[in-house]
C-alpha cells in the first residue's frame, strides 16, 4: 500500500516522520506477533481501528472512561465474532510512545480457548490527564469497542492497566496483566 494513500500515514504526517515509522512498524509488528500466534496453534484476529481517544468521566454525560477504540464496519464482524467478555482474561500490550503518543498493539487473550484479538492503535496520553484520574479512582481501566454510529460492541476492564498509560520498557513489551469482569455494555 502507498503510504500517501494510508489514512493512518496521512494522520501522522503532521506529526513528522518519526511518528509515521512507528504507526507503520505498529502494523507491521501486529500482523507479526498474530501470525506468531496462529503458527502456535491459536487463532489471532487482527481488527483495526482508525481511531482511538482517551475518555474520562467528565467528557460526556455517562460515566465510561478508558480507551475508546473506533471499529469500522468493515472490521466489527470480525471483532464480534472473536469477542467474548468473559473468556479474555489476559492481555499484553506491545510498542513504543513517541512524544507522549503510544503506539501500541493490544492483544486480548483467552488462554484456554487459544485465542487472541489484536488491536493496534495509537492514542495521545498528553491529553489523557482525565482518563487516568478516573482509572485511578475505579482502581481499572476500559477499553470500549464502537462503531462509527456509536454502537458499542466490547469492552474490556483491565485491573492492571499501567502499561496502557505508560511507555513500553525497552523490550518493546509494556507488560502483561489480567483483564477484569465486564458487566455494563452501555454505549459510549
Amino acid at each position: 500500500m502507498d503510504p500517501d494513500e494510508d489514512p493512518f500515514v496521512r494522520q501522522r504526517q503532521r506529526l513528522g516522520e518519526e511518528h509515521i515509522t512507528a504507526w507503520e512498524q505498529t502494523l507491521e509488528e501486529t500482523d507479526m506477533l498474530a501470525e506468531d500466534r496462529r503458527e502456535d496453534g491459536w487463532d489471532a484476529a487482527v481488527v483495526m481501528v482508525p481511531h482511538t481517544d482517551t475518555v474520562s468521566r467528565d467528557m460526556k454525560d455517562h460515566d465510561r472512561f478508558g480507551l475508546m477504540h473506533v471499529v469500522p464496519n468493515n472490521y466489527a464482524d470480525t471483532f464480534v465474532e472473536a469477542y467474548d467478555e468473559e473468556a479474555y482474561t489476559e492481555y499484553l500490550v506491545y510498542g513504543d510512545a513517541i512524544d507522549g503518543v503510544m503506539y501500541v498493539a493490544i492483544e486480548l487473550i483467552d488462554p484456554d480457548a487459544k485465542r487472541s484479538i489484536f488491536v493496534p492503535c495509537t492514542y495521545d496520553m498528553t491529553m489523557s490527564e482525565g482518563m487516568t484520574k478516573s482509572a485511578l479512582d475505579e482502581g481499572a481501566l476500559y477499553s470500549y469497542f464502537k462503531t462509527i454510529s456509536g454502537e458499542i460492541l466490547g469492552r474490556f476492564r483491565y485491573e492492571e492497566f499501567e502499561p496502557l498509560v505508560a511507555p513500553p520498557n525497552g523490550n518493546g513489551i509494556a507488560g502483561v496483566a489480567d483483564v477484569g469482569d465486564v458487566t455494563d455494555n452501555g454505549d459510549a
